[in-house]
Order: structure tokens, then sequence, then C-alpha cells
């Protein structure tokens, strides 16, 4: 199920998004279910993490998109956020807020529906709990539990296992693209390591169940503690 939030002060265009969502769930065979935000303000209040996905327009009352979206990305740094505007070029800002798109009003149903193809392309790889590789000539299918971490030596990928060492050709980056982003976070330039696996963080260093230690570059170390506490928060770990 696509979990979609709108923020818009407007009823109509309210109304609108939610007809093409449920034509688009119907045309696609995909359940969604949608929760609407008059404005900003109640939107970041009552914000509770769990969404697909995040209509947001900019010119709002109390606070505005741009200003929500910011708080947004206090809270939550990878729910899809699409800018929903008639102000074409103060969605250009969206970068600053990792926007994912913006939509220019009045929205066509084909346009929209774009975006929802994205929406639901991101949920599927999310919601993917292994990845294929192929070392030795052979394709062969991970599950991200059995890893510990992943590192890159002379564009050789080097995947710790359960199940022993995987080797193959690659960039870190394009392997890092088909994990969990809730679950693995880089934690220097050369490693990408399994949150669930860290057992201990002493200084700069990080350790893991496996008994292998590595190095947290001082520039990566903010979000690696960020994203190993949000881990945490979300499995109840105490």
């Amino acid at each position: 199920m696509l979990k979609i939030a709108i923020v818009e002060d407007e009823n109509a265009q309210t109304q609108l998004m939610r007809d093409y969502i449920a034509r688009y769930g119907r045309e696609k065979d995909v359940k969604c279910s949608v929760t609407t935000f008059g404005n900003g303000l109640d939107f970041i209040t009552y914000y509770k993490s769990g969404y697909d996905a995040v209509f947001m327009d900019i010119k709002m009352p109390l606070i505005d998109g741009m200003e929500a979206a910011e708080k947004l990305r206090e809270i939550d740094k990878d729910v899809v956020l699409i800018f929903v505007t008639n102000m074409a070029q103060l969605a250009i800002k969206g970068y600053k807020v990792n926007a994912m798109d913006f939509l220019v009003k009045p929205v066509s149903y084909f346009d929209f529906s774009l975006e929802m193809d994205k929406i639901k392309a991101e949920h599927d790889r999310r919601s993917r709990d292994f990845l294929w590789v192929r070392s030795a000539g052979v394709l062969r299918r991970v599950d991200f539990s059995d890893i510990y971490y992943i590192e890159i030596m002379m564009h050789e990928v080097c995947m710790h296992t359960k199940g022993g060492e995987i080797n193959f050709r690659g960039s870190l980056k394009s392997v890092e693209e088909q994990l969990d982003p809730k679950s693995f976070s880089r934690c220097n330039n050369c490693y990408v390591v399994n949150l669930q696996c860290v057992t201990e963080v002493r200084d700069d260093d990080v350790a893991l169940e496996n008994g292998d230690v590595v190095h947290i570059s001082r520039t990566r170390k903010k979000q690696f503690m960020n994203d190993l506490t949000a881990y945490f928060a979300g499995t109840g770990v105490r």
C-alpha cells in the first residue's frame, strides 16, 4: 500500500489530487491511503513517519510549504517530497530539501501519474529486502540481513556477509542505491554499514557483529550517528 500525505489549503485542489490518486490506484491495481492537511503547521505538528510520499503546496497560511519542508527534513529525511504549486520559480529551490520533483498547477492527470509511478518505484525498492549480485560468473541473491558491511577497493566491491565475502566489479554508489536507506549508512567513502549489525561505536570506529571494526570519517560521522539513532529508535531499541 502507498501511504500519501497531501498538504494543501485549497479544498478543490485537495479533492483533485484525491481523485487522481484513486484513479491511479484503479488503473495500476495499487492500494493507496491518503491523509490530508489544510496547512503546513498542522502537517508538521501531527506528522508521523511512515508515509511513502508528501504532495506539498508552497503558498499556504501559517507557515509556507518551503518552511514546512525544511522542518519535515529535520524529522524524516527519506520520505518522497513533491511540491505542487503555481509558483514554479519557488519550487526550483526544492533541491535544498531534497524534493524529488514539482508539479505546476493546474496539474494534469498524466503528469500526476508519472510522479505516482516514481513513488511506487521508490516504495518497491525500499520494500525489497534483498539484492542480486553477479560474482565469479554466478548471479547470487543476497539478503540484506546477511550483510555486515560493504567496502570498495580499486573498483572491486567486497560484500562481507554471514556466508563469507562476495567480490564483484562495480561501484559502492550503485550498490548503495539498491539498499534500504533506513538500515544502511555510509561511514566513510569506502564503507557502507548494516546498522542492524553495529555492536558498538567508540570514538571514530564502529564495531560489527562479525568482530570487524571500520573507521568513521569526520565528515560523515554526524550523519552516520543520526542514521544509527534513527534506526534504533525505529526498532524500539533503547
